[in-house]
């Protein structure tokens, strides 16, 4: 009986461990402008004050073209104007051009 007891109540902690995670979804997009680390760890801090992110990665250019930008965040709202925003000022300097939801975990 103390057994069975034991094993109840593991099932409902792992139960209830697993409903209190947050959703996680992923973005990518582009982002022009970030030309050293410098510029990336910029982006990334700027876009980490954003409600609900959790990490921000610019990664390097394929053959030329533009720098890319993975998301992750809790929230499924994440837009490329809040994101624009995000980075005040320097949205002069680096201009998101694309920031599409592409995963929901």
């Amino acid at each position: 009986m103390k057994h069975i007891l034991t094993l109840l109540l593991s099932l409902i902690t792992l139960t209830t461990s697993h409903a209190t995670e947050p959703a996680t979804y992923l973005y990518q997009g582009e982002v022009a402008g970030v030309m050293c680390s410098a510029c990336s760890n910029h982006v990334q801090a700027a876009l980490s004050k954003i409600k609900g992110v959790q990490t921000v990665k610019v990664l390097p250019a394929k053959d030329g073209g533009i720098p890319r930008l993975e998301v992750t965040a809790t929230t499924a709202t994440l837009t490329k104007e809040a994101a624009t925003k995000a980075l005040g000022d320097s949205a002069k300097t680096y201009d998101i051009r694309s920031l599409k939801l592409v995963q929901g975990r």
